[in-house]
C-alpha cells in the first residue's frame, strides 16, 4: 500500500512538475495599444498574438492590453524602456523626444497621401530615425514592412459645424500628449487641451472640449460621433500604426523567433490595412444613418497654406531639420 501510494505521489510531481516547466518556458510578452478591443487595429493584434503562439508552438505567449489599461502613450513608452512592457502599438509621432524628426510624422500636410507616407516609412531617412530610436532608447520598429495603415483618413469630429478656419478660432479641441500636434492646432486657432484618447467621449460628452481630431473609423469605435456628430474631413495626415519592441527582449529571442514575429506582423499589417479602407466607407454609411452625422468635405487649401508658414518656422527653430521637408516632398 505504502509502494503503492509512493508511486502514485511521484506520477503526480512528474504531471505537474511537466506542467509548471512547460508553463515556465514559455516566454509572456505585454502589447499594449490604445484603441477599444472592438476596433479594427485590436482584430490585427489579436492575430498577431494568436498566430505566434501558434508558430513557436507556445514558446511566446503575447498578453493583449486594449483601451490604455497600461497608460497614455507617454507611460507606455516608458514602460518599454524600463522593460515592464514589451510592445507598443501607435503612431511614430509619441517617439519624437528621442528622435526629433519623427516630428514630421504629425505635421500636417508634409506628406501628399497614404502611398507617400509609406515611401518615407520604407525610406533611407526612416532607417536612420529608427536607427537612432535603437540607439538612443533601445526601442526597435518590428514592422518591417510599415503596411499597417490607419485611417484611412482624418478628421475633425465636432459638436458644430467647422468649414472655414475661422470655425476653428477659439475651438476647444482634444489633442495627444504630442507638442507637435498641439502647436499645430494652436497655429490653426484652436484652444488646445491634452486629453488621454481613452478619455476623450467623456470629455466631449461633459464639454470639456468640443472637438477632437481621429481617423474617421475611431469617430465610430471610440463613439465620438455620439456626441460630436459634425465630421470634417481634414486629411491632416496619413498614419500608420508603429509597432514597436524592447530592443533586450528583442534579441532575448531566438532568429527563428524573430522571423516569426516579422512575418506574422507583416500579415497582420495586410488584415489591419484591408480593414482599414473597407471599414472606412461602411462605418461611415453607419454613423449617417444610426446617428444622423453629417460629413464635411471642405476646401482645404487655407489650412494647408497655414501649415506652410507653420513648417517654415519649424525649420527655423530647427524644430525639424532645415531641407528635411523638401527631401520628404522628393520622394513623392
Amino acid at each position: 500500500m505504502l509502494k503503492r501510494t509512493c508511486l502514485l505521489l511521484l506520477a503526480l510531481m512528474f504531471v505537474f512538475g511537466g506542467f509548471a516547466e512547460s508553463s515556465e518556458a514559455a516566454i509572456r510578452m505585454k502589447l499594449g495599444s490604445k484603441q477599444v478591443e472592438s476596433h479594427q487595429e485590436s482584430i490585427a493584434l489579436k492575430y498577431f498574438a494568436e498566430k505566434v503562439k501558434e508558430r513557436t508552438n507556445g514558446e511566446i505567449v503575447i498578453d493583449l492590453y486594449f483601451g490604455e489599461v497600461l497608460g497614455d502613450a507617454k507611460k507606455q513608452i516608458e514602460n518599454m524602456i524600463h522593460g515592464m512592457q514589451d510592445f507598443y502599438a501607435d503612431g511614430y509621432g509619441f517617439y519624437a523626444p528621442y528622435v526629433p524628426e519623427i516630428n514630421v510624422s504629425a505635421v500636417p500636410y508634409i506628406f501628399r497621401d497614404n502611398d507617400h507616407y509609406r515611401k518615407y516609412l520604407l525610406s533611407d531617412m526612416q532607417q536612420e530615425i529608427e536607427r537612432k530610436l535603437l540607439e538612443k532608447a533601445g526601442l526597435r520598429i518590428v514592422n518591417r514592412d510599415k503596411n499597417w495603415l490607419r485611417g484611412p483618413y482624418r478628421v475633425v469630429a465636432a459638436k458644430t459645424s467647422i468649414e472655414t478656419l475661422d470655425d476653428l478660432k477659439g475651438l476647444k479641441i482634444r489633442q495627444p500628449s504630442n507638442p507637435t500636434s498641439v502647436r499645430a492646432w494652436e497655429t490653426l486657432g484652436c484652444a488646445v487641451t491634452v486629453i488621454p484618447y481613452s478619455e476623450t467621449y467623456l470629455a466631449l460628452k461633459q464639454g470639456t472640449v468640443d472637438a477632437v481630431t481621429c481617423p474617421v473609423t475611431d469617430a465610430l469605435f471610440q463613439k465620438f460621433c455620439e456626441v460630436a456628430p459634425f465630421l470634417t474631413i481634414s486629411h491632416e495626415y496619413p498614419q500608420q500604426v508603429a509597432i514597436v519592441m524592447n530592443e533586450r527582449r528583442f534579441q532575448s529571442l531566438t532568429k527563428e523567433q524573430q522571423d516569426i514575429l516579422f512575418e506574422t506582423l507583416r500579415e497582420a499589417g495586410d488584415m489591419c490595412t484591408k480593414m482599414a479602407i473597407e471599414n472606412g466607407e461602411i462605418l461611415v454609411k453607419e454613423m449617417v444613418e444610426k446617428y444622423g452625422v453629417t460629413m464635411l468635405e471642405i476646401d482645404l487649401d487655407p489650412w494647408r497654406e497655414k501649415m506652410a508658414e507653420f513648417i517654415a518656422q519649424l525649420e527655423k527653430e530647427n524644430y525639424i531639420p532645415a531641407g528635411y521637408v523638401e527631401k520628404i516632398k522628393a520622394l513623392r
